[in-house]
């Protein structure tokens, strides 16, 4: 062998070596870059996963509220000493089930609605301003049970963030959310 067959064929050594490292390292991009993407992918899934099983925020009145005023405005069925026999009293409101006073109620009903002053006037015979409401309008919760249970909280009356009362025989009681 000659020196030039001798340099060909060490040339054609290194192009095979080059040759197959530049396989290998395109190779070893391909899957390094499928790796870092597959993680991606997964990590989104994951967050579609865990949005998608979001637990839904509570409505506003959804929890426990304590008497802490009574009010006898207007025509009520109790005197005020009387009225005070609701004070510190609680009534517990959840999707699944509540619980006025005493009573509880499995499977309640909630009904929702806003109303105007007026209409607030009209069904209740005082004006949202003496219980401390802006002139915004009220929101009405109404709750009906399976099961007859106690008058105290089935109607609760509030503007979030603001005051909220409960209404038996004419006396509205003033709620405090409790925490």
């Amino acid at each position: 062998m000659n020196l030039l067959e001798s340099c060909y064929v060490k040339l054609a050594d290194f192009y095979n070596v080059f040759n197959m490292e530049i396989n290998l390292s395109i190779v070893g991009h391909v899957k390094r870059f499928w790796r870092f993407h597959s993680l991606i992918i997964g990590a989104f899934g994951i967050c579609a996963f865990t949005l998608g099983c979001a637990v839904q925020e509570p409505a506003y009145y959804e929890g426990t509220w304590v008497v802490t005023k009574a009010y006898n405005v207007g025509v009520s069925a109790h005197s005020s000493s009387e009225s005070e026999q609701f004070l510190g009293r609680s009534v517990t409101y959840a999707s699944d089930s509540a619980k006025l006073d005493q009573a509880l109620c499995a499977s309640p009903v909630y009904s929702s609605k806003e109303i105007s002053g007026e209409e607030f006037h009209t069904a209740f015979k005082v004006s949202p301003s003496s219980l401390g409401f802006s002139d915004d309008s009220v929101t009405e919760v109404s709750l009906s049970c399976a099961e007859e249970t106690a008058n105290m909280g089935a109607t609760i009356l509030f503007q979030e963030n603001s005051q909220a009362y409960t209404l038996v025989d004419g006396t509205f009681l003033k709620l405090e959310k409790t925490l």
